[in-house]
């Protein structure tokens, strides 16, 4: 199967609340305010070319499908879902899903659907029809993982829900039909792949393998992509050899998660957290820290999958962020120089897939809804101070909270838009080598924060250097940046704080 548009891509995820949240900025908008006249999908199809305008390929949208009432916590979560087969009135109706996808083509841009495959809603369709597609405890009620008790953990050990679960994701890959002028062996068009919730999890894991290669075999003139969401390196290179071809990479996110806080002014703050020593995945990164720095953590992030996934045009791929819907905004996380070191990274790293979550362009610090309208959230931040540290909750908002004033956004939709673009026009960024660097930092070992590596496609080559940390940093092997300057700034051998640079030579 051809993965050609895969290499390539950059994923912006939807939230249709949050996304389509046109409400009243203040009391006077609200006394003269009219009814909504076009539900959210529609708003998407009618501004995908605003979106295209970043940069941005790939639309991923939350799941579309009608939430839960049974046990509905709060204002419903589109991960608790009722029909897998229907879209929620919230959002508009199938005709508005599938106009969005039909625009979305034509303008060049794929879109992805968020899929549930290890639980459904309490009361979803099949706990009536099939009710031997669930677990259920000793009582005979359905199960549910951990805290998530709007939810039914489904049961893979039955042959029933393994085939309706597969045929699922074979009508939502084929829900427009057949084009009038294609050819009879075409297969029907549809959405372009799909994000699995938690696919790591589901109960029996050899569905992967069966699914996803039949569907690749009736779909194989179309490029899929199939993202899990998964965590750690032994759980994705399992999904990989089961027909996954990208997946989240969460230990780079937990660079940040564990090594970046804030202080007082909400400025980034290299800081190792407490917590980290008792995190089992964290160890290794850990330990690239103690021994050179936030750059040690980083560059043994990339290494482990460097190491073991070789370079191939076909993948698999890593998605990597440092905003997604689950772990709410890095601006708030982590201030806004870890998140442009970090997306800096994302954007230059190989066998990677940037991510972007709607919003994050113009410096949203909120968390979108996924059960609250307003409320407070574990994915807050760690506030460095003298004292110590303290720990302070995000914020879960149906709006949107973006940085403060109009200068403050559009620096940042700037830099999103100077990211896409470079990535989108070298070949390197996709499809080139990846090789680690020494730059010559000077800095003592455990205080290190510039990671360097070169990226080689052709006859192209790229020396790319990113400086994870708030100091400036002097690099005393010039030699080795010498070349047409890309991107970002490397002045009298000093890069920024936060910053980059992207030298661009011919390979020998």
């Amino acid at each position: 199967m051809s993965t050609s548009w895969i290499p390539g891509a950059i994923i912006y995820q939807i939230n249709l609340r949050s996304l389509a949240a046109r409400e009243p900025r203040n009391a006077i908008e609200a006394a003269g305010e009219r009814a909504a006249s076009e539900s959210p999908l529609a708003y998407v199809r009618r501004n995908l070319p605003v979106l295209k305008r970043l940069g941005t390929n790939v639309l991923y949208l939350m799941p579309p499908y009608p939430m839960g009432l049974t046990a509905r916590k709060g204002i419903g979560s589109p991960y608790a879902i009722r029909d897998f087969r229907a879209v929620d009135p919230e959002y508009g109706t199938r005709a508005e899903l599938a106009a969005l996808v039909r625009r979305a083509h034509h303008l060049g841009l794929r879109v992805i659907l968020d899929i549930t495959p290890n639980h459904s809603s309490r009361d979803n369709v099949w706990t009536r029809q099939h009710p031997e597609f669930y677990f259920k405890d000793e009582h005979g009620s359905l199960r549910f993982d951990w805290d998530w008790s709007d939810t039914a953990k489904l049961n893979y050990g039955a042959p029933g829900l393994r085939r309706a679960m597969r045929d699922v994701l074979d009508y939502w890959l084929g829900f427009l039909g057949r084009p009038a002028t294609a050819r009879r062996r075409m297969p029907a068009d549809g959405v372009d792949g799909f994000r699995f919730d938690m696919a790591h999890i589901i109960s029996d894991l050899s569905f992967w393998n069966e699914a996803l290669a039949w569907l690749k075999t009736k779909y194989a003139p179309r490029d899929l992509l199939f993202m899990a969401e998964s965590y750690g390196l032994r759980n994705n290179l399992n999904l990989f050899a089961r027909g996954m071809n990208a997946a989240y990479d969460d230990d780079l996110y937990k660079v940040c998660q564990y090594l970046y806080g804030v202080d007082a002014q909400g400025q980034t703050v290299v800081s190792l957290a407490p917590e980290a020593a008792g995190n089992g995945d964290f160890q290794n990164l850990l330990a690239g820290f103690r021994a050179g720095g936030i750059a040690g953590a980083v560059a043994e992030a990339l290494r482990q999958y460097e190491s073991v996934l070789p370079p191939d045009p076909r993948g698999p791929w890593l998605a990597r962020y440092t905003d997604n819907h689950d772990e709410g905004r890095g601006l708030y996380r982590f201030g806004a120089g870890g998140v442009r070191a970090m997306m800096q990274l994302v954007f230059l790293t190989g066998h990677t897939v940037p991510f972007l979550l709607t919003g994050q362009e113009f410096g949203a610090v909120n968390r979108p809804p996924i059960h609250e309208r307003l409320g407070v959230c574990d994915k807050g931040h760690r506030l460095i101070t003298a004292a110590g540290s303290r720990s302070r909750d995000g914020i879960e908002f149906e709006g949107n909270l973006f940085a403060r004033g109009t200068r403050a956004r559009q620096d940042w939709y700037g830099f999103y838009r100077r990211l896409c673009a470079l990535r989108t026009a070298t070949p390197a960024l996709t499809a080139g080598r990846f090789e680690p660097l020494e730059a010559g930092e000077v800095a003592q070992p455990d205080g290190r924060a510039v990671v360097a590596f070169s990226r080689t496609h052709g006859n192209e080559r790229l020396v790319c250097a990113v400086n994870m940390g708030p100091e400036p940093r002097r690099l005393s092997r010039l030699d080795v940046f010498s070349g047409r300057r890309l991107y970002g700034e490397l002045k009298d051998g000093l890069l920024p704080p936060f910053g980059a640079i992207v030298i661009r030579q011919k390979s020998t």
